[in-house]
């Protein structure tokens, strides 16, 4: 019998981003292969680093060490807090000048248009690119321009990006939100906080409609970590990866009962 193909879409989540690496760490454990990905702002950067090849305890060290000043720096403050650039900077030190078409696993990354007003699903060009544009949380991060185009954060798209997944094929879909939250959110300590605080509970619109296109869900409860607590990210990660343990055989049985559907989707590039 043929395997059921799996994809995973990974949402953004600033710092919390990290709970990404324990989702894959359980289900690559547990023998469920990952044979697409899709990422949107925080969650491209994990797609990217594990469609490259790198392995989960690689991805885990990476996580561990890196603070802000890695991933941001400080910019006259025209279109951005901070430049986006160290991102794209990053990309290329982990990985090198690689193009999405060439990763070895099939990756589509969520970006924003804000001159069209539309969202795009990138599947072909420099991987820092992408990334870079599709974590620039506007005000926080600079956007990236090109061509006449202004790109920025992912998540106004599609939090979820499960729709981009679809967009690489048939496969069973396995959608990954860490802006979900149980209860009250914590009250934001600042104006950082504030604004992405404000980024994802927009974010969480357009969530509700990509959960739809899933055949199945993981949401971690991350709401006692907030938006920048990077050296949190053993932590964080840890808490993405006990609860996908916990449902990883309710998983493996919707895995085993899928029946693809017809799929109809465009794909878009930069």
């Amino acid at each position: 019998m043929k395997r059921v193909k799996v994809g995973l879409a990974l949402s953004g989540g600033t710092a919390k981003s990290v709970a990404h690496i324990g989702v894959l760490k359980a289900l690559v454990e547990n023998g469920i292969p990952i044979d697409y990905l899709a990422g949107t702002s925080g969650g491209s950067l994990v797609a990217a680093f594990y469609a490259a090849g790198k392995s989960i305890e690689e991805i885990e060290a990476l996580a561990d060490g890196i603070h802000w000043k890695n991933i941001a720096g400080f910019n006259l403050p025209r279109l951005g807090l901070l430049s986006s650039d160290r991102i794209r900077t990053f990309v290329v030190d982990q990985l090198g000048d690689i193009e999405i078409e060439d990763l070895p696993i099939p990756v589509a990354i969520v970006v924003s248009d804000l001159t069209t007003g539309t969202g795009v699903v990138l599947t072909r060009g420099k991987v820092s690119i992408a990334c870079q544009a599709s974590s620039s949380i506007p005000a926080f991060y600079t956007p990236v321009e090109m061509d006449g185009h202004i790109f920025i954060d992912g998540e106004f798209s599609e939090h979820v990006p499960v729709a981009a997944l679809s967009s690489l094929g048939k496969m069973f879909k396995i959608g990954v939100n860490l802006g979900f939250e149980k209860g009250t959110r914590r009250k934001p300590r600042n104006l950082v906080e504030m604004a992405l605080q404000t980024a994802n509970f927009i974010a969480q619109q357009n969530a509700a409609a990509s959960e739809r296109r899933a055949d199945f869900m993981i949401r971690p409860d991350l709401g006692r970590f907030g938006p920048l607590e990077l050296h949190k990210a053993s932590d964080i990660l840890e808490q993405g990866y006990v609860e996908t343990l916990k449902i990883v055989p309710e998983l493996e049985a919707a895995i085993k009962a899928f029946r693809p559907r017809a799929v109809s989707s465009r794909q878009k590039s930069l």
